[in-house]
């Protein structure tokens, strides 16, 4: 199992007890698991938090969610773009697309563990 941390937009937060709140927030949506470390970065607009991810996914439970891509153009496309969207979530593709506007944005189907 490989263990790794990012940092994940949160909103602002506006001092320890505020971070302390959200943090476990965010990163459950994420699947993960919050560090206690957070920033600002850009003053009373956005902080992000520390989120402890695991790179194998693992679990009885699977989830489904169409996310954000980019514009994709066809299916040859989409076999480049969807694995890359998809892990960058924590999530699988599930060879599913489609476009929601035309010629700005497209989802991944993205399948999740937990």
């Amino acid at each position: 199992m490989g263990k790794f941390t990012v940092s994940i937009p949160a909103g602002p937060i506006w001092n320890d007890e505020d971070g302390k709140e959200k943090g476990p927030i965010v990163a459950a949506a994420h699947l993960g698991e919050f560090d206690g470390n957070w920033r600002t970065v850009v003053p009373n607009e956005m902080s992000t938090v520390d989120v402890i991810l695991d790179s194998d996914q693992t679990g009885s439970s699977e989830y489904t969610l169409d996310v954000l891509a980019g514009p994709i153009w066809n299916q040859e496309d989409a076999e480049k773009k969807c694995p890359v969207v998809c892990a960058s979530y924590g999530g699988k593709w599930n060879g599913q697309w489609k476009t929601v506007v035309s010629g700005k944005m497209s989802v991944c189907g993205c399948t999740f563990k937990f």
